[in-house]
């Protein structure tokens, strides 16, 4: 009997391992083949301040698009691009950072990103980036830096010599592997899935300036397969909730 329940425990492990592998496996496909996902709820709807999606629409139609330029309400079924605001000087006011998701400002190796100040000035540009965008918990020179995805890798860029780094070739790489496992482990324990969930995979259209350690990860319910449902995993502090 107890040689059963070994059987048994042992068993259970390494379907975890199993499910672990296969979500870690789609993570890096959906990064490679897929960074420009159908999205879930755009950060503009999302936030509740109207002057601060007034403020990301005036920048991309002052200092993005071109004057006879009309964004289009949805493109593939994407809006057409998505903003996040934080404080990345402790200055009291916060920066906006601005991707593009139109086929104009994007090719098969990503999207223009911008980043401005308060006063609308620009800070710095990138070609050819995607999400994930997120705030790093280190800083250089008084300025945090900004984790950002390209060419199937995670980017640190730091502040140097008056400005963000630009050119991902002079960029150090941010490995994130050893986080997503633990934020895999939290989703598949917790109550949400736990109770019929399934096909549980990594979605990068997480929050713009989301926290180093948030993942955010989509699922279907056995009981509901054609809807989608969405938790948030933060691996600093253990939690996991519903989004949005």
């Amino acid at each position: 009997m107890t040689k059963g329940i070994g059987m048994i425990k042992y068993g259970a492990l390494y379907l975890l391992f199993a499910v672990v592998l296969v979500v870690v496996v789609m993570t890096t496909d959906r990064m490679r083949n897929n960074h420009l996902l159908k999205e879930t709820k755009d950060s503009i709807y999302l936030d509740n301040d109207k002057e601060r999606a007034t403020f990301a629409a005036e920048i991309v139609r002052k200092y993005i698009v071109k004057p006879d330029q009309v964004l289009p309400t949805t493109e593939k079924g994407l809006l057409p691009y998505h903003y996040g605001y934080a404080d990345l000087n402790n200055d009291g006011s916060d920066e906006v950072f601005i991707i593009m998701q139109t086929d104009d400002f994007c090719t098969s190796k990503g999207c223009q990103g911008y980043l401005f100040s308060h006063t609308q000035k620009k800070l710095a540009y990138w070609k050819s980036i995607y999400r994930p965008i997120l705030m790093a918990d280190e800083s250089h020179n008084g300025w945090r830096d900004i984790l950002m995805a390209a060419d199937n890798k995670m980017y640190r860029i730091e502040y140097v010599a008056g400005t963000y780094q630009t050119d991902l070739t002079k960029a150090s790489e941010f490995n994130n592997r050893q986080q997503a496992l633990i934020a895999v482990g939290l989703a598949l324990d917790s109550k949400y899935y736990r109770n019929g969930g399934s096909n549980l995979a990594l979605n990068y259209s997480q929050p713009i300036f989301d926290c180093q350690q948030c993942f955010l990860f989509s699922f279907n319910r056995y009981d509901e397969s054609e809807n989608d449902f969405y938790l948030t995993v933060n691996t600093k502090d253990k939690t996991v909730a519903t989004y949005p």
